[in-house]
């Protein structure tokens, strides 16, 4: 099963096996995990995603800068940023420990922190944190922020911390579907210094993340209902229990202390890994929340956040459950890529989730008219699986300009849903960028990058130079620009890991 334990971050954040320093009071607890996007591989053996954590604090009052470091535990640095059989206060790490990239091959992958730490706080109301972009100790550090983080003061003392949107690339290998294990230091001090020495501080705290895995389904009927299997590579029987809650605020993010309702709690389950003792992986089959929240609204239409505990891991676990809407189908496309090699285009997509599922018809436009190529049948046994499926279609293609590609699933009802359009160059067009129309009679572009498959940054400005849209990490081979006034463009496409850069003129003519 894939183990996307990217944890990594911040959860690295775990206390488990830690060591504290005596004048000190820096414990972590409570850690929780969301994989909310990924692993999607990158160039380079690299993987990205995106999380969410939620941890307890316990530290000294007054911290001015809190900082979080980790590595994969091969990386961890020979001579470690901190002496932890000492108690005085020590310098924080440097590029020689921590890299000059987020993905430097070696280096610690997941360095962020906060400055400015608020003083003070009343129990029960958040604060907004405010990320570092710049590493005190060493500016060349490149420090990765999140979309949002807080910490609201509990009544036992400690803090409560939510940090959202954090984006990791890793150098796992040649697979993304690789088992990580994480090593975190963590450094606080209450010196308002430009460049503070850190007075507390946590060496090597170890954490195995994303185990168990989850993956889940909620379905529309009435009562309302979810499916999820709880798997782990550990074939050391771990007994865990795993808790529904609704997500009463849409955001995405547990937040067991309110709004979010506990709607449900399971008994103790047993899993290990394949192989191991029995049971291994748990499927709950399909199983209804507590009365009322499975049939009345509002509660029957939130989504469902699945949150996985036991004494025996090293963090909690958790996962978002989206309603698919009584109008879709329940079938989950993971990915799906389109690629011409000479007169062939390679079709590409995979499936995580199929219940009910017939096939899949290919659809092409090369004139404006959506064709039907062929219908690729369900690899799931009666069309139901909750395993990944991978298919492919080649679908001969000597078209001279451009074809667009999508994928049409249909259950054994009729019902049908598309996925994203992927748009592919001609045989003979060459060249790494492709704009149409151009002139452009409607303010409305469609970009064609080449086919290889990396990160790309593009920028478009007008000519005074202005800049007038950015668009980070994009990793398909299309992107569609609109409401263009008439006028002339710039546009700049750059592949950060090459530094290979395209600049396309864009030209908007009046309607």
């Amino acid at each position: 099963m894939k183990k996307i334990l990217l944890s990594f971050l911040i959860l690295a954040i775990a206390g488990y096996g830690t060591k504290l320093q005596a004048q000190c009071n820096i414990i972590q607890t409570n850690v929780a995990v969301q994989v909310v996007a990924g692993p999607t591989p990158l160039s380079g053996n690299r993987c990205q995603y995106t999380i969410n954590t939620q941890f307890d604090m316990t530290s000294n009052a007054g911290f001015k800068y809190l900082f979080f470091h980790s590595w994969l535990p091969a990386d961890y640095p020979a001579t470690p940023i901190f002496d932890c059989t000492q108690s005085n206060a020590q310098d924080p790490g440097t590029s020689a420990q921590l890299g000059t990239a987020v993905d430097q091959v070696g280096k610690s992958f997941l360095d962020y922190g906060f400055i400015n730490v608020p003083a003070g706080a009343v129990v029960g109301i958040p604060q907004v944190l405010t990320f570092a972009t710049t590493y005190p100790h060493d500016g060349t550090v490149v420090l990765t922020s999140g979309t949002s983080a807080t910490r609201t003061l509990q009544a036992d003392g400690t803090y409560h911390f939510i940090i959202t949107g954090l984006v990791i690339i890793v150098n796992t290998g040649p697979t993304c579907s690789s088992s990580l294990a994480v090593k975190t230091d963590i450094w606080g001090t209450n010196a308002a210094a430009p460049d503070p020495k850190a007075q507390c501080y946590i060496c090597a705290t170890s954490t195995f993340i994303n185990d168990p895995t989850i993956f889940g389904l909620k379905n529309c009927n009435l009562p309302r209902q979810y499916n999820i299997n709880i798997s782990t590579v550990d074939p050391v029987v771990k007994n865990i229990t795993y808790k529904v809650y609704l997500d009463a605020n849409a955001n995405g993010t547990l937040e067991t202390g309110g709004p979010d309702i506990l709607a449900f709690t399971s008994g103790t389950i047993p899993i290990s890994a394949p192989g191991g003792p029995t049971p291994d992986t748990y499927i709950s089959g399909l199983v209804s929340v507590d009365f009322p929240y499975a049939t009345t609204a509002p509660f029957k239409d939130y989504n469902y956040i699945v949150l996985i505990e036991g004494a025996t891991l090293t963090n909690s676990v958790v996962y978002l459950i989206p309603s698919p809407g009584c109008s879709s189908l329940p079938v989950n496309i993971t990915s799906f890529t389109a690629a011409r090699n000479h007169s062939n285009v390679m079709l590409k997509w995979e499936t995580n989730w199929e219940q009910n599922n017939r096939g899949f018809a290919i659809e092409r436009n090369t004139n404006g008219t959506w064709q039907e190529m062929a219908f690729v049948s369900s690899q799931a046994s009666g069309g139901n699986s909750s395993d990944l499926l991978s298919y492919q279609y080649v679908d001969v293609n000597n078209n001279k300009g451009i074809s667009q590609y999508r994928i049409r699933q249909v259950d054994f009802d009729n019902k049908s849903k598309y996925t994203e359009i992927r748009t592919v160059r001609g045989e003979a067009q060459i060249g790494k960028v492709i704009v149409y129309p151009n002139p452009s009679m409607d303010g409305k572009v469609n970009v064609v990058f080449e086919d290889a498959s990396v990160i790309r940054e593009v920028s478009l400005t007008d000519m005074s130079g202005r800049m007038l849209k950015q668009w980070k990490a994009i990793s398909s081979n299309n992107l569609t620009i609109e409401n263009l006034v008439p006028g002339m463009y710039t546009l700049r496409i750059v592949v950060p890991e090459t530094g290979d850069q395209t600049v396309e003129k864009i030209v908007v003519n009046k309607r």
